[in-house]
């Protein structure tokens, strides 16, 4: 039986591969025969990367993998080039590639050419503008409202050696806040030490964290869509609805509800073998912060009393009576979510709750 076989696009141009580190930029160039003419290293900096590219005549694309540098290596690489000249590499499945021969830096970076020359490179969508300024916002806020949970854990870990009882989620109510500031003024040993820096560290993430969301609540109104999915979409609010847009980006870049599903993480692995197909877990790909809005809005409609939000939930039940286990249900729940997502932002479809999941209504006018 003969073979299918996905179709590719060979550049026809040099490529050059950057191996980018935080202090040392590894490059391999390829002619348009794809053979390798360059190799070296430069400084990882502007000036040296820019002095780089304006050496190479003619036209010229570029690879590299995602990563810290990313930002400012696309824009630079953007301004020289263009857009559609630049590959910027997912890191898992380059990896995943590349690690079959000797790992190095060089061989990397010749990868990186290679499979941008053949037309091979699994890429990955780069924001820019007032999306990249959205998404680092929600991501900055999530990594404190990590911080802080943390914080408060320690504390709680602290006041249970000393025979107090008092709930993580009340540790900044205005009544047992004042309780710990008396009670880190009475204590002199180390326990009044350690209350004192933690209520101190708890202040400046508090206030760190209401910054962040007043950064994402100045450009909320520059996305449509994210009014759209609170108004639309059972248990999604604002801050997960601010979370997906900054996490998708433009919706018509994945090709269908699935597609979307699966740069969330949330599609199971395949585990085929002998003709027999057995699904196993999700793959958690994608966007992890991405994954988290989903399932969190999946977590908001099994505590709904009214609204879409209901509907679902009672559908989330369901499904973890047939399945017999929260967790699960909950993942199938949150890829529904997804799903649904795109068929609104896409096609203008919403959520119906006479048929949660399973059916759509027009969006009213």
């Amino acid at each position: 039986m003969k073979k299918l076989v996905r179709p590719v696009r060979k550049v026809n141009s040099s490529v050059v591969g950057l191996d980018v580190h935080a202090h040392v930029v590894v490059y391999s160039l390829l002619d348009r025969e794809g053979v390798e003419v360059a190799c070296g290293s430069l400084a990882s900096s502007p000036e040296a990367l820019q002095e780089l590219v304006a050496s190479i005549e003619g036209p010229l694309h570029a690879a590299f993998e995602a990563g810290g540098s990313t930002f400012w290596v696309y824009d630079l690489l953007v301004d020289a080039l263009g857009a559609e000249f630049v590959h910027v590499a997912q890191p898992k499945k380059i990896r995943a590639i590349a690690n079959s021969t000797d790992k190095c830096d060089a061989n990397d970076a010749w990868w990186l050419a290679y499979l941008t020359y053949e037309g091979r490179l699994p890429s990955c969508f780069v924001p820019t503008g007032a999306l990249r300024e959205l998404r680092i916002a929600v991501r900055e806020r999530f990594a404190l409202v990590q911080q802080i949970t943390q914080a408060k854990v320690r504390l709680q870990s602290h006041l249970r050696q000393m025979g107090i009882k008092l709930p993580a989620q009340k540790v900044d109510s205005i009544r047992s806040w004042n309780f710990l500031v008396d009670l880190a003024e009475e204590r002199t040993d180390v326990y009044g030490l350690a209350i004192e820096h933690h209520l101190a560290l708890l202040e400046h993430l508090l206030d760190a964290r209401e910054a962040w969301e007043a950064a994402i609540a100045a450009r909320i109104d520059a996305f449509p869509a994210i009014e759209l999915l609170e108004k639309e979409m059972p248990g999604i609010g604002p801050t997960l609805a601010a979370v997906i847009v900054a996490e998708l980006g433009p919706i018509d870049r994945f090709r269908s509800p699935k597609a979307l599903a699966r740069f969330a993480g949330l599609t199971p692995s395949d585990r085929s073998s002998a003709g027999k197909h057995r699904p196993g877990a999700i793959t958690r790909e994608g966007s992890e912060h991405l994954r988290w809005a989903l399932t969190q809005a999946a977590m908001a409609c099994t505590r709904a009393r009214s609204g879409p939000g209901l509907a679902a939930g009672t559908w989330i039940r369901t499904k973890e009576r047939r399945m017999g286990c929260k967790g699960k249900a909950r993942v199938a729940a949150a890829r529904k979510i997804a799903e649904s997502i795109w068929r609104l932002v896409h096609w203008g479809e919403c959520f119906d709750p006479a048929k949660p999941f399973g059916g759509v209504a027009a969006v009213k006018n």
